[in-house]
């Protein structure tokens, strides 16, 4: 549900914004109008802006860590994707209190 996300603008003070071809779900319409958002017919990529330049390095970083965990880490030993499918469960109401490893 985005708190990753939402996590790293909190903590970098910037914002963040999933773009490109993907980042909106097949069939759901980006705007009212039908017409296509900003960069969606680009590769997929993250807009990142802050006030500081400083703000925007860190925001990228982490982005940069999470992407090389996820492409370099198999999936089950990927702590990060763990954490947030349980977290999710939690969110969904489907979190089987067995579930407590990580």
């Amino acid at each position: 549900r985005g708190n990753t996300l939402k996590n790293i603008e909190k903590e970098c003070n910037a914002k963040i914004m999933i773009r490109g071809k993907g980042s909106v779900k097949e069939g759901k319409v980006g705007r009212k109008d039908g017409q296509m958002l900003p960069g969606e017919d680009e590769p997929l990529h993250a807009l990142v802006t802050a006030n500081t330049m400083e703000n925007v390095k860190k925001a990228v970083e982490q982005i940069r860590n999470i992407l090389k965990q996820g492409i370099e880490t198999p999936e089950d030993q990927n702590d990060l994707r763990k954490m947030q499918l349980r977290e999710l469960a939690r969110l969904n109401g489907t979190l089987r209190e067995d579930d407590n490893r990580l």
